[in-house]
C-alpha cells in the first residue's frame, strides 16, 4: 500500500511539473508573438508555481512607480513623520500633464494624503503622485526605502514631467521616471501580500487602495469571474511605448501575483483596445486558466 502511495505521489508531481513546463512553453510562445520587448512574472501564492519570460530584463516602470510612493509614505506614517489626514494645498505650479484630475483642480485647493494616496493609485493622478513624493522626503528617499526591501534594481527616477528633480543619470534618460523588473516588482507585490511592506496593516490598507482601480483593460480584462468572484489588487503603468500591468489576483481556489511589462511597444496607440494591452489581457487569461481551472 504504502509502494502504491509512492507511486501516485510521484505521478502527481510529474504531472504537475509537465503542467508547469506547458505553461512556460505556452508564455513564451506568447511573448515571441509581441511586437515589442515584454517580461512576465507569475507566482501562485499558495503552492509557490512560479512562470516567466525576461524576468530579469530592467522595463520603464511608468506610473507603477507610485505603489513604491505608496509604500515609503506608509513607513513614514508607521514612524510617526506623516499622517493621512495631514492637509496638502495644490498651487497651479504643481500641475503637470497626463492621468489624473488635480491638473484641473483650483490653485489652493487642499486635499489631505489619504486623497492624494487614492487619486494617485486609483486615478493614476501624476500631481498627486509628485505631491506625495515631496511629502516622503523626495525620489532619492523612495529609492533608499525600494532598497531596503532588497529590490535592489528598482529606483524611482524622477518626479513626473518635473526637470527640476531629474538626476544626471543615464538610468533616468533611458527609463524616465522608474526602473524595474518583473520579478523584483512581483516580489513586492508577493511581500505585501504576506503582510511584510511596512506591517501587515500597512500591507492589507495598500492592498484594499489597489482593488479600486480605475483602469482594467489589461490583466482584468478577460478574466471570466472578473468582480464576481475574484478580486485584482493591482497597478497599471502607461506611455506611448510602454503598457504595464502588476497586480495580486484573490480567487476561490488560489491567490497569484502577475507582473506584466512592455516597451518599445510597435502599438502606440492611446486606445483601449491598444495591442500591449490587449497582450497583456490574454497573458492574464492564459495565467488564470493554468493556476485557476
Amino acid at each position: 500500500m504504502k509502494k502504491f502511495c509512492s507511486s501516485i505521489v510521484i505521478v502527481l508531481s510529474m504531472m504537475s511539473a509537465a503542467s508547469a513546463q506547458t505553461l512556460q512553453d505556452s508564455v513564451a510562445a506568447m511573448a515571441r508573438t509581441f511586437k515589442g520587448d515584454v517580461g512576465i512574472f507569475a507566482i501562485d501564492l499558495e503552492n509557490g508555481d512560479t512562470v516567466s519570460y525576461n524576468a530579469d530584463k530592467m522595463f520603464p516602470t511608468a506610473s507603477v512607480i507610485k505603489i513604491y510612493v505608496l509604500a515609503k509614505l506608509y513607513q513614514e506614517i508607521k514612524e510617526g513623520k506623516l499622517s493621512m489626514n495631514d492637509q496638502v494645498t495644490l498651487h497651479n505650479s504643481d500641475k503637470v500633464p497626463g492621468s489624473g484630475i488635480l491638473l484641473f483642480m483650483h490653485d489652493g485647493m487642499k486635499l489631505s494624503l489619504g486623497d492624494l494616496s487614492w487619486l494617485m493609485i486609483n486615478m493614476s493622478d501624476n500631481v498627486a503622485a509628485n505631491l506625495l513624493t515631496d511629502e516622503v522626503g523626495g525620489v532619492m528617499k523612495v529609492t533608499d526605502f525600494i532598497h531596503s526591501l532588497g529590490l535592489t534594481r528598482t529606483m524611482e527616477l524622477a518626479k513626473i514631467f518635473d526637470r527640476r528633480t531629474y538626476p544626471d543619470s543615464a538610468l533616468r534618460k533611458i527609463y524616465g521616471i522608474g526602473v524595474t523588473t518583473p520579478r523584483e516588482t512581483a516580489t513586492f507585490m508577493k511581500e505585501l501580500y504576506q503582510g511584510k511592506i511596512v506591517a501587515p496593516k500597512s500591507s492589507e490598507a495598500m492592498i484594499n487602495l489597489m482593488k479600486y482601480q480605475f483602469y482594467n483593460t489589461s490583466i482584468p480584462r478577460f478574466l471570466p469571474t472578473y468582480r464576481d468572484t475574484i478580486e485584482i489588487a493591482h497597478k497599471t503603468g502607461a506611455l506611448d511605448d510602454t503598457r504595464n500591468d502588476c497586480a495580486i489576483i484573490f480567487t476561490p481556489r488560489t491567490n497569484y501575483v502577475l507582473c506584466v511589462f512592455t516597451t518599445n511597444d510597435k502599438d502606440r496607440r492611446w486606445i483601449t483596445d491598444n495591442g500591449a494591452e490587449v497582450f497583456i489581457a490574454n497573458v492574464s487569461l492564459l495565467i488564470y486558466n493554468h493556476f485557476v481551472k
